[in-house]
């Protein structure tokens, strides 16, 4: 009769385990969709750099709609699996945030093509893809709040790397917004919403730090620190930005070791974390490490933004690297001290989201 009654004991638990792993495999989905999302996106961004004929049906806007469609089968099985839990409500903030960024997502995609219609090219900060990168980011973020629960009930290492793709969308998506409103590549035959040179510049300088030093500490935070975590999301976040705003532009393939000399910075702060971390002051000169290092970890974008105000120049994509290495030295010097107060300040905000997050 016991072992009866461990039997009917042991089905529910079963069920509710795998019932959990369903929504977990949904959550894993729909942020490998949104990092297909912001792949295509910054393939796009690359794309109006070199002034490439574009349509609605170009390859970079063909990955990023597949993006979507395994975002929203993600999402999908998510919410029918949630559904299906007891006590539900530790992902219901994670599902609802999810199914928000999913109506845009999927409502910029007729969007973009009415506009492209009417249009035809589109700058980098237009109303469709504004729409765009705020679904990809709040989709992600939906995504990273239900994988981070997860981690936190297992308690388990062999689940700590899933923070890692639970960060790195959200890390390009943000990426992407800030240079939406950083980069002059807005003016096209019918609007010109080029942001003000000034503004731009000042705007990179406080979102970029902020942005590193956040989302490395974000993917390192959840684990307690293991070390690797850090380091392999600022690689994979390096080999992204890499292969779509480097690779596309032969002009600029020799800067391929300069560029991720930044792994250097993300080594540091990985080692620190882990064998240091017991003090509070160590967090915190990760916070400003992380921070100083934006300018190579946002190249070559970067050049266009500061170009603007330093040596306003005509910057062909051949151009790029002598335009960049000519002001970098001015402008790591300007922006060193308020890189590192505001990659700081990321730290303590860093603190304030995980602990919502992180709250049943």
């Amino acid at each position: 009769m016991d072992i009866h009654g461990d039997k009917l004991t042991l089905k529910p638990l079963l069920s509710a385990s795998r019932i959990h792993l369903a929504v977990l495999f949904g959550l894993i989905l729909t942020s490998f969709g949104i990092l297909l999302v912001t792949v295509g996106g910054s393939w796009d961004i690359t794309n109006h750099l070199l002034n490439k004929p574009e349509t609605f049906f170009s390859p970079p806007h063909a990955l990023l709609y597949i993006g979507v469609a395994i975002a929203l089968i993600g999402t999908i099985v998510s919410f029918f699996s949630w559904r299906h839990i007891a006590d539900n409500q530790n992902f219901k903030s994670s599902i609802l945030i999810s199914l928000l960024g999913l109506a845009l997502l999927i409502g910029a995609g007729p969007f973009d093509f009415v506009w492209h219609s009417n249009f035809g090219l589109d700058g980098l900060l237009s109303p469709p893809h504004l729409t765009l990168i705020t679904g990809m980011l709040l989709t992600a973020i939906g995504s990273l709040v239900g994988i981070f629960k997860f981690i936190k009930e297992k308690n388990d290492s062999k689940f700590n790397y899933l923070s890692v793709l639970a960060v790195l969308p959200i890390w390009l998506s943000a990426s992407g917004l800030f240079h939406s409103g950083s980069l002059p590549f807005s003016n096209t035959e019918f609007f010109n919403f080029n942001p003000d040179p000034t503004f731009a510049v000042l705007f990179a300088s406080v979102a970029f730090p902020f942005l590193v030093s956040f989302c490395l500490l974000l993917s390192s935070v959840v684990t307690k620190y293991q070390f690797g975590v850090l380091s392999v999301t600022g690689f994979l976040f390096l080999l992204v930005s890499s292969l779509t705003a480097i690779l596309p532009n032969s002009a600029i393939l020799f800067t391929f070791p300069f560029y991720f000399l930044s792994l250097i910075p993300f080594f540091c702060a990985d080692f620190l974390l882990r064998f240091v971390s017991k003090h509070k002051s160590s967090r915190y000169l990760v916070g400003g490490i992380l921070g100083a290092s934006f300018l190579v970890i946002y190249f070559p974008l970067t050049t266009f933004t500061y170009n603007e105000i330093l040596t306003q120049q005509t910057v062909w994509p051949s151009l790029i690297p002598q335009v960049y290495f000519q002001m970098i030295t001015d402008v790591f010097l300007i922006t060193l001290i308020p890189a590192i107060i505001i990659g700081i300040l990321g730290t303590i905000f860093l603190k304030r989201i995980c602990n919502k997050i992180l709250a049943n």
